[in-house]
């Protein structure tokens, strides 16, 4: 059965991906597919898209996993418990998708111009190599969901964590994006932006409402008594 002690890291942190993967389809969409070698065999699209993610999740993940270490660092000083307070940060972060409020997270302007300056020299890379060149540079993206999961890694008191959390918001936001990728979403009358909205709004509020309770019912702290 599914470890408690992961419902507050890596399996929320999916979670969160998941919701949030309409957004990126808008965002990160147009790069993912301007990856794929047009004209070329099935083999050559499978290993363009994973390419793609795996580099992209790298990326998340040492972000994550040095946040965490940097975080784990300030925490100690204070004598604070990450696992204490974790889950309510990962309820704020999926309520605030859920109400758009990434919108109005700070978002640098110099990294949108490092990943164009960036982007245009991993462009003159060979076909095969463009995918994961694109998918390393995804986190200079000015995307308020991927900087609230860089913050909540921050929380997560650990590097190992933190990297559980990067990989965990990756795996989420792949299943869209392969689907756009994969050219689904020539059929995009199915799939309305206000449709997808709602989707995401649902399970958000699920997620969130789902860890709010396991931590109220366990005073705060996931016990291996509600695993059963």
């Amino acid at each position: 059965m599914l470890s408690a002690a992961m419902i507050d890291s890596a399996s929320a942190a999916f979670i969160a991906g998941l919701v949030t993967s309409p957004h990126c389809v808008g965002m990160c969409g147009p790069i993912g597919c301007a990856t794929l070698p047009l004209g070329q065999s099935e083999s050559s699209l499978a290993w363009a898209t994973a390419s793609y993610h795996l580099a992209r999740a790298l990326a998340y993940m040492t972000i994550c996993l040095l946040a965490g270490l940097l975080g784990g660092s300030v925490l100690d000083v204070f004598g604070a418990a990450p696992a204490r307070f974790l889950p309510w940060v990962m309820v704020a972060m999926l309520l605030a998708v859920a109400f758009r409020l990434d919108r109005y997270f700070p978002k640098p302007k110099a990294w949108g111009g490092v990943f164009q300056k960036a982007s245009r020299k991993v462009r003159q890379l060979p076909r095969w190599l463009l995918g994961a060149g694109l998918g390393g540079l995804t986190p200079l993206l000015p995307c308020g969901p991927l900087y609230l999961i860089f913050t909540v890694a921050l929380f997560s008191g650990s590097a190992i964590r933190g990297a559980e959390i990067g990989l965990g918001f990756a795996l989420g936001t792949v299943p869209l994006l392969a689907l756009a990728q994969g050219g689904y979403f020539r059929y995009q009358s199915k799939f309305s932006p206000t449709v997808l909205r709602w989707v995401q709004l649902v399970f958000a509020l699920a997620a969130a409402g789902l860890i709010a309770f396991r931590m109220i019912a366990s005073d705060g702290a996931f016990g291996e008594q509600f695993c059963h």
